[in-house]
């Protein structure tokens, strides 16, 4: 009973995280998490930009990957960047902080005894630098085999999540050949919602697209 006291608020605290990003989806799966859903009206893209931050919602989406066994698990990103100033009062750049819940799937139907679908947040935090003129970009730097580049475009109002090989990658393929593989691919901050799909006949269940859904 303790243990399941502890899932309870575990999954309950994500609950609310999920509530606060406000996004409604599904993930679409034949497995364990195929009856994870959430519900919502909010529906929101692109970037919003204040005097001292820039924030974005949505869901790291593969660009035009119909397959979704090729897209990252399903999650929930909130994006928070705040303003640096530095000592002569000039913005230096940005600290953003991006928070993600997770969906992690295993094979089979959901099981109360043995639960092979978690829910976890996850938290990053990166300095960002301007790296042409409304670019900016960060690095999450790792000891396994990809470092993590955050992109901000301001003028396409996107998010951007790629990838590069860190330093320790090479030695741990001499070691066992594959463990770090390909790079994997860039993925984009898309709105993923339920709402449109009600306006869009024949749209999959989680439908996502960079607009919102006062264009549908």
């Amino acid at each position: 009973m303790a243990g399941f006291g502890a899932m309870f608020i575990r999954n309950a605290f994500i609950g609310c995280l999920l509530g606060i990003f406000g996004y409604a989806g599904t993930a679409c799966a034949a497995n364990s998490c195929s009856n994870v859903d959430t519900f919502s009206s909010y529906d929101e893209s692109g970037l919003r930009e204040s005097e001292f931050a820039i924030n974005a919602v949505g869901t790291f989406r593969i660009a035009g990957e119909a397959d979704e066994g090729k897209q990252p698990m399903f999650n929930l990103t909130k994006v928070d960047c705040e303003k640096q100033i530095d000592d002569a009062g000039k913005v230096s750049g940005f600290e953003c902080k991006l928070t993600k819940a997770v969906v992690w799937a295993s094979d089979g139907k959901p099981d109360t005894d043995r639960p092979n679908c978690s829910l976890d947040v996850d938290t990053s935090a990166y300095s960002m630098k301007e790296f042409q003129k409304a670019t900016l970009i960060g690095v999450e730097e790792s000891t396994s085999c990809f470092n993590t580049l955050l992109t901000i475009d301001r003028n396409a109002k996107r998010v951007f999540q790629s990838f590069t090989r860190t330093k320790y990658a090479d030695n741990y393929d001499k070691i066992k050949p594959g463990t770090c593989g390909a790079l994997p691919r860039t993925e984009v901050l898309m709105n993923c919602t339920y709402w449109p799909r009600g306006r869009k006949p024949g749209a999959p269940p989680r439908y996502c697209d960079f607009s919102s859904s006062s264009d549908k």
